[in-house]
């Protein structure tokens, strides 16, 4: 009895130290791959879904395959995307990796944890309006990287993201609508006090005998000129008809803005990493306030432009873009939070995002770059689109 206690005594013991050695060794693995700037990717899937890797280019066209080493694969530094299909559709994650930093999870790795998205989309009043892309959950890289202090990872969870800016024909529903415009439930309080003011400019108010109609006022035109209290009504009109208790429409958050408007590819530009000569015909932008052609619309950009990888067209260029955040500092030691910002009550001014047809620079089309203006600010050039959220 005692000689089989002994034995069984010994293999517990050499499985343990076995053990301990796996776990040095394998603790020796991940401080050599860390030393050579290299990121733990781990993922984590569904049945029926098949994953592929992509090392991001310069442009769309521009990528290269990475083979997937299964459930954990060590990436040197770099830009890549995962592709997850199953039989109903394709989505895809982006995974950006530092060597100086790993990546924003457990042990320095960048995880992917693969959910499959709705079943239902976010209803479209008419056929003809823009759709929906999705967003999925997950990090991202936030924040200008020429500046080495602010790029940060940021977490937001899955959501909805209008392809397109909302049109004039989309917002001329809102001003027509017998509970839209004049009704008190949809503004806030703030809002309501401006819009008794009476100098809304919106140019889904334009009729075809003025004069700026051509220019601004077309039914599939980004619809400008629209102040952030009133992108806000929409909004929340939206929500009180069409989302029917199912769906939540705000505009986009500075977060969620960013990742989807990088694309998987995490983009400095919509549709690239740079802005030259020849990439400025990707792009609505004219740098001219005298151009006989200034916004592109929907019919004219399906087109004649490409979305980025999400499904986004115009990330930069075309219409600037107001955002639901309040315009605040944020860098790696003060980390971008979904916090009071993000009220529709929060003071201050608000976060435009995007460029548009008349940005002096493309700096201004930087996905990165910041612009804020007081809530009651509108211009030609500046619009917004819609993001919706599934209600549970």
């Amino acid at each position: 009895m005692k000689k089989w206690i002994l034995v069984i005594l010994t293999v517990l013991v050499s499985a343990a130290f076995g053990a301990l050695l796996a776990a040095g060794r394998s603790e020796r693995e991940r401080e050599a791959r860390r030393a050579a700037g290299e990121t733990a990717l781990v993922l984590q899937s569904v049945k029926g879904t098949e994953l592929a890797l992509s090392r991001c280019g310069n442009d769309l066209d521009s990528t290269g395959s990475v083979l997937l080493g299964g459930a954990v694969s060590w990436l040197p530094a770099g830009r890549y995307f995962l592709t997850v299909t199953n039989s109903r559709m394709k989505w895809f994650y982006p995974v950006r990796l530092d060597p100086a930093r790993g990546g924003p999870d457990l042990d320095g790795a960048f995880a992917v944890t693969v959910r499959r998205p709705p079943a239902e989309t976010p209803p479209r009043i008419e056929p003809e309006d823009p759709p929906f892309a999705f967003i999925p959950a997950g990090h991202f890289e936030m924040g200008e990287r020429s500046n080495p202090d602010e790029p940060h990872p940021v977490w937001v969870t899955s959501f909805f993201l209008g392809s397109f800016e909302v049109t004039n024909r989309e917002f001329r529903r809102f001003l027509l609508a017998a509970d839209g415009y004049d009704d008190r439930r949809n503004w806030t309080s703030e809002g309501w006090e401006w819009k008794r003011s009476g100098t809304s400019q919106v140019t889904a108010r334009l009729l075809p005998e003025d004069s700026r109609f051509a220019k601004f006022g077309g039914d599939d035109l980004p619809t400008v000129l629209v102040t952030w209290w009133e992108a806000n009504a929409y909004a929340r009109w939206l929500t009180r008809t069409a989302g029917k208790g199912r769906w939540l429409f705000r505009l986009a958050a500075e977060a969620e803005w960013e990742k989807a408007a990088r694309g998987p590819d995490s983009f400095e530009y919509g549709l690239g990493m740079k802005l030259s000569e020849p990439e400025v015909p990707l792009y609505n932008w004219k740098k001219n306030p005298g151009a006989e052609v200034t916004l592109a619309g929907w019919d004219a950009t399906r087109k004649t432009y490409r979305p980025n990888r999400f499904g986004l067209y115009h990330a930069s260029g075309n219409a600037a873009e107001w955002l639901q955040s309040a315009f605040r500092p944020y860098n790696r030691k003060l980390p971008y939070q979904d916090d009071d910002r993000n009220l529709d009550e929060a003071k201050g001014t608000r976060t435009t995002r995007g460029g548009s047809w008349y940005s002096a620079t493309t700096s201004r089309l930087a996905l990165a770059y910041r612009e804020d203006f007081p809530p009651n600010h509108s211009s030609d050039d500046l619009g917004f689109r819609l993001a919706a959220f599934p209600l549970p």
